[in-house]
C-alpha cells in the first residue's frame, strides 16, 4: 500500500512539474466555413447538384506547448455546416422572353465542434508559421432547410426544422481536419490566422433502405488571438 502511495505522488508531483512549465495560451477566433457534403449510395444519383454553404464559425482555442515546436490544440467551436440544392423546374415564356422558374433549399447544421489538433510551429519568437492536424469530434444542435422560390427575384421562404431525432441521422459526428497558418507576437499574446480543410469519417446522414450516406466537408478561415500565460 505505502508504495502504491508513493507511485501515485510521483506521478502526481511530475504532472504538476510539466504543466507548471509548460507555456499555455488561451483565445478566441472567429471565421467563415464554406461546407458542402458527400453523397454516397443508389439514390445520390437522383439528388439535384449541391453548392457550397457559406457559413460562419467562432470559437476558444487553448495551446499547451509539448518540446521542438510541437503543441496540443483543443478548441471549440461553434460553426455552421450545411449545403445548397438547386433545381429547374421549369421555364415559361412572357414577350418572347423565357422565365425561368426555380427552387434552392438552403440547409444548414449547426454544430458544437472539439477540434483535438496537433501543432508544429516554425519560425522566431515574432513571427512563426504553423501546420495542424487530428480528430474533430462534434455534435449537431439543431438544423433545418431554408427553402427560396427563384422567379426572376428569390423569394425566402418560411424555416423548416430538422428533426434530428430521425433515426437516419447522426448527430456526433467524427472528422478528421489539416490545416496551416500563421502566427505574429502581440504583446503579452499573439495574432493568428489559419487555413483548414475537414473531412468527415462518420456518416451525417445514413438511410440503408433508399441506400443513401452523407458526410459533412469543408475549408474554413479564421483568425484570432491569444494570451499566453
Amino acid at each position: 500500500m505505502n508504495s502504491l502511495r508513493k507511485i501515485q505522488l510521483l506521478v502526481a508531483f511530475i504532472f504538476i512539474a510539466f504543466y507548471s512549465q509548460a507555456q499555455v495560451s488561451l483565445g478566441v477566433k472567429i471565421g467563415v466555413n464554406m461546407a458542402d457534403s458527400r453523397t454516397e449510395g443508389l439514390i445520390a444519383n437522383f439528388i439535384p447538384e449541391q453548392t457550397i454553404y457559406p457559413g460562419f464559425t467562432a470559437g476558444l482555442v487553448a495551446e499547451i506547448a509539448i518540446k521542438n515546436g510541437f503543441s496540443f490544440r483543443p478548441e471549440l467551436n461553434y460553426i455552421q455546416k450545411g449545403f445548397i440544392t438547386q433545381a429547374s423546374l421549369y421555364d415559361f415564356e412572357i414577350l418572347g422572353i423565357d422565365i425561368p422558374v426555380g427552387a434552392t433549399a438552403k440547409t444548414r447544421f449547426n454544430h458544437i465542434e472539439m477540434p483535438l489538433l496537433m501543432k508544429y510551429s516554425i519560425g522566431s519568437e515574432i513571427a512563426k508559421a504553423y501546420f495542424i492536424a487530428g480528430p474533430n469530434v462534434s455534435y449537431i444542435a439543431n438544423a433545418h432547410i431554408r427553402p427560396v422560390a427563384n422567379l426572376l427575384i428569390d423569394f425566402n421562404l418560411p424555416r423548416v426544422n430538422i428533426n434530428l431525432d430521425n433515426d437516419i441521422y447522426r448527430r456526433f459526428e467524427i472528422s478528421g481536419t489539416i490545416g496551416a497558418g500563421g502566427e505574429f507576437k502581440a504583446g503579452n499574446g499573439k495574432i493568428f490566422a489559419d487555413a483548414r480543410y475537414t473531412l468527415g469519417i462518420s456518416n451525417m446522414l445514413d438511410n440503408p433502405i433508399i441506400d443513401i450516406q452523407s458526410k459533412n466537408q469543408g475549408f474554413n478561415i479564421s483568425a484570432g488571438y491569444a494570451y499566453t500565460f
